[in-house]
């Protein structure tokens, strides 16, 4: 068999075209399901809770923004103040100039994220010993990547350094769906396991919890 829309084989039971992310079967599209259904995505990432959660992690982000505008203008003005070849009035406005751009960046960044849903297929994992080139001894410097084919035909790589636990969770062939303003990615079938990650504060929790053990917001089930 082969994907109608790409041309790359698939078998039987492939719910997901690893290549370009696309349904092969009907009952491989998305339901709605129940409150606790482990299969399709869910809908809490509506719930008042978990929205309120993505404002306040927004209101951080944005906080954050200010925060390092302003640390470029401090910066220079000590710097101007305290180096002698540098003058006062060129490190002021080096600064500022540089805190706007900074805060620019930030604000666009934060707003091209806002409201983001998009959906793809886990099509590869591998890990980069960052320090196999060289005679370091500090063999834990590790990323784990896993490559994602988005429903839109690009591409994507979800990296965790030194961290295995979500490279681990996720498999190839696995349908996923990334909500912004949120720290983990949900999985559209969780009907095999038996952990399941808080979409909110990324903590791990038993598939049979509705809410996290650790900030108490509802799972994404």
């Amino acid at each position: 068999m082969i994907c109608k829309k790409c041309g790359a084989p698939i078998t039987t039971d492939t719910e997901f075209c690893r290549q370009c992310g696309t349904a092969t079967r009907e009952d491989a599209m998305p339901r709605s399901g129940g409150t606790n259904s482990l299969v399709g995505w869910s809908k809490h990432w509506k719930d008042p809770e978990i929205m309120a959660a993505v404002k306040k992690k927004n209101a951080t982000a944005v906080g954050f923004a200010w925060a390092l505008a302003l640390v470029f203008p401090i910066g220079f003005l000590i710097a101007g103040l305290l180096i002698k070849t540098m003058p006062l009035a060129g490190g002021i406005i080096i600064g500022i100039v540089l805190g706007i751009v900074m805060f620019g960046l930030n604000m666009f960044y934060i707003k091209t994220r806002k409201n983001q849903i998009w959906e793809g297929v886990i099509t590869e994992k591998y890990e980069i010993n960052k320090h196999a080139d060289d005679d370091s001894d500090d063999d834990d410097d590790v990323e784990y990547v896993l490559a994602v084919q988005k429903t839109n035909g690009q591409k994507y790589k979800m990296i965790y350094n030194n961290r295995r636990e979500m490279y681990d969770y996720f498999k190839i062939g696995d349908r996923i769906r990334y909500h912004s303003g949120l720290s983990t990615y949900e999985k559209y079938d969780k009907s095999r396991d038996h952990i399941i990650y808080c979409n909110v504060c990324s903590a791990e929790n038993p598939i049979s919890n509705d809410r996290c053990d650790r900030c108490n917001s509802p799972l994404f089930k």
